[in-house]
């Protein structure tokens, strides 16, 4: 059996035990608050045909280990790849049942790859990335310069690294900027590493996972050999690899090495700041709305690696499977969604915060990962108007008809990109800002 074969076998009793009821399109029944903003898959929003969805994908692996289908024509890639990778489906179907769905959707797409190899736009980024360290193709040399413009400094003793990522180095400047004014003013000593690459994640979430692994060691190895303890990052895409994904794939030596490091997110610290009464926050005569969206990453993606099962399948009167011993399952909801929400609601003095419909592990996607952005623009921006509209309407209840000011925050560089891009293309009058930008401004210096 080839490997690619063996992926989708991993996966065949799920694919046996989806029902079809639809649970992966949709929260379930009593999680959905509104007759308009119910859906949970921008995949199936997107595509409008059954493949497009959670349990179509299961069809489609299925009819391709069994070989009812032989080959993988352009419109199954695009169904396979128009796909977030967002991990809704994942945790509306085990509200149920316990199908690992998002890992047999990701294996598919593994499985893709290695039979047809990966869409030529998502080639492109992993080439860029051989040779300069990021998939955008820019000068590595340029990597950390934007810390020029702060009043922070690396310092190469510390045991704490903070870690940019591509996209906030090279694209998304204004928040990295704010977190490190941030631990300045908080007094956290901290080094930038000039050998820092892509963690990995954009080329692991288009299915290039064998040309994703070099980049994992690298990272482990260059926190290893720098004594550092403590990594903080401020984009969720790099967070939700170290927490979640990187184990999976360390040998023994490299998994040691990740067992020492402790990985931290901005919103954990600008926490300990405010429960330390370092961060203090203005008051404000005329607060704006604001409402906060949580990004995938570090919210579903961020939910800590749980250690592959190993045991024994049982059948209980020849229908139900048990586990012995019981497994495991990531359900999504232990990422990281109380500490932005903590900070928001300690701004009250400074704004007036009000939640969106799907929220937390069921909150909608901004439509801007797993290669979709990349790859199918015009889907990215279908989903993040999806988004806006949620947003803008329960922006307009909280506002009562007042003349405020309507802010959208969130926490991740790939949100900001697409959620600009869709205010842009909507004309919307809402404001988008990320979290550590809204803290730097509203806080009493």
């Amino acid at each position: 059996m080839s490997k690619g074969k063996e992926l989708l076998k991993k996966h065949e009793d799920d694919m046996w035990r989806c029902s079809r009821c639809s649970l992966c399109k949709f929260p379930p029944l009593a999680q959905i608050k509104s007759a308009k903003f119910y859906s949970s898959c921008c995949s199936i929003d997107y595509g409008n045909f059954h493949p497009w969805s959670g349990g179509g994908k299961l069809v489609m692996g299925f009819s391709l280990l069994l070989d009812r289908v032989k080959d993988i024509s352009e419109n199954m890639r695009d169904a396979i790849l128009q796909c977030t990778m967002c991990g809704a489906c994942d945790v509306s179907c085990k509200y149920s049942t316990n199908i690992e769905l998002e890992e047999a959707i990701f294996d598919l797409r593994q499985y893709m790859v290695e039979t047809i190899g990966p869409h030529p736009v998502h080639k492109k980024y992993a080439d860029a990335a051989e040779e300069f360290h990021n998939p955008y193709g820019e000068p590595h040399e340029k990597r950390q310069e934007w810390i020029n413009n702060t009043s922070a400094k690396s310092n190469p003793e510390a045991k704490t690294m903070f870690f940019t990522g591509c996209t906030a180095a090279y694209r998304q400047q204004d928040m990295v900027k704010a977190s490190v004014e941030i631990l300045n003013i908080l007094g956290f000593k901290f080094q930038l590493s000039k050998d820092e690459h892509c963690c990995g994640s954009p080329i692991y979430r288009t299915g290039q996972v064998e040309t994703a692994k070099k980049y994992f060691n690298h990272a482990i190895e260059l926190f290893n050999d720098a004594g550092i303890e403590e990594v903080i990052t401020a984009c969720p895409g790099c967070y939700a690899m170290f927490v979640a994904e990187y184990p999976k794939y360390l040998d023994e030596e490299h998994l040691k090495m990740w067992e020492s490091i402790t990985f931290v997110h901005m919103t954990k610290v600008i926490e300990q700041g405010i429960r330390q009464k370092k961060i203090q926050f203005k008051k404000l005569e005329k607060n704006p709305i604001v409402t906060y969206h949580d990004p995938c990453h570090l919210g579903r993606g961020a939910e800590p690696w749980v250690p592959e099962w190993k045991g024994t399948k049982k059948k209980v009167y020849n229908q139900i499977t048990i586990f012995d011993p019981p497994k495991e399952y990531r359900r999504g909801g232990k990422g990281v969604y109380d500490l932005p929400r903590f900070i928001l609601d300690k701004m009250k003095t400074a704004l007036d915060f009000v939640e969106m419909f799907r929220i937390k592990e069921y909150a909608y996607c901004c439509g801007s990962g797993g290669g979709v952005k990349a790859a199918y623009p015009e889907m990215a921006l279908q989903t993040v108007d999806n988004r806006l509209e949620e947003a803008d309407h329960v922006l307009e209840e909280a506002l009562e008809g007042k003349n405020l000011e309507k802010i959208l925050v969130s926490a991740c560089p790939f949100c900001k990109t697409n959620f600009e891009n869709g205010l842009e293309a909507s004309g919307r009058n809402i404001k988008y800002k990320d979290i550590n930008q809204l803290v730097l401004e509203m806080m009493e210096k």
